[in-house]
């Protein structure tokens, strides 16, 4: 009867580990990485975004200390369109070494809906005033986006 018992057990044990090691490279399989590029005319800066089923995360670095920036999804084809990302403002601020981490909650994915993944510097500071504002990072979201377009906002 022990002997059942220990072996209900060891099987037991097993078939968790089994789940749960599976469940982990399932998540790991539903992360998508993406290197930020710098912008036309943009000398310094980088960083990488990671998109999960439910949320993006952006680490940047080297960017313009203490400064305030805005995250848009953007579409340059058929016709140019822009959507924030997150909660609006869809900002965030570098620090004194221009470090920053913006996250925000998905309601469905980008890819397949929007183009490009877009940071843009807001120099007055005023993550609103989109007529005072410099392309900063940006991602290509499909596989054909090709090269940096000049200007990705330039239009709005």
């Amino acid at each position: 009867m022990q002997h059942r018992n220990i072996i209900a057990l060891t099987l037991i044990v097993g078939l968790a580990f089994t789940t749960v090691l599976a469940t982990g490279r399932a998540s790991a399989a539903a992360q998508t990485k993406i290197t930020l590029q710098r912008s036309q005319g943009v000398e310094q800066g980088g960083g990488e975004a990671v998109i999960t089923d439910s949320a993006l995360t952006i680490r940047v670095k080297d960017l313009k200390p203490d400064s305030v920036y805005t995250v848009w999804y953007v579409n340059m084809e058929t016709k140019h369109e822009m959507a924030g990302v997150g909660p609006s403002p869809y900002m965030f601020k570098t620090d004194k070494k221009g470090v920053a981490t913006f996250k925000a909650k998905l309601d469905a994915q980008p890819f397949g809906k929007w183009q490009m993944l877009v940071i843009i510097r807001h120099p007055n500071g005023d993550p609103q005033d989109m007529g005072h504002k410099e392309d900063a990072l940006w991602a290509p979201l499909t596989k054909s986006a090709g090269k940096a377009p000049a200007n990705p906002c330039a239009a709005k």
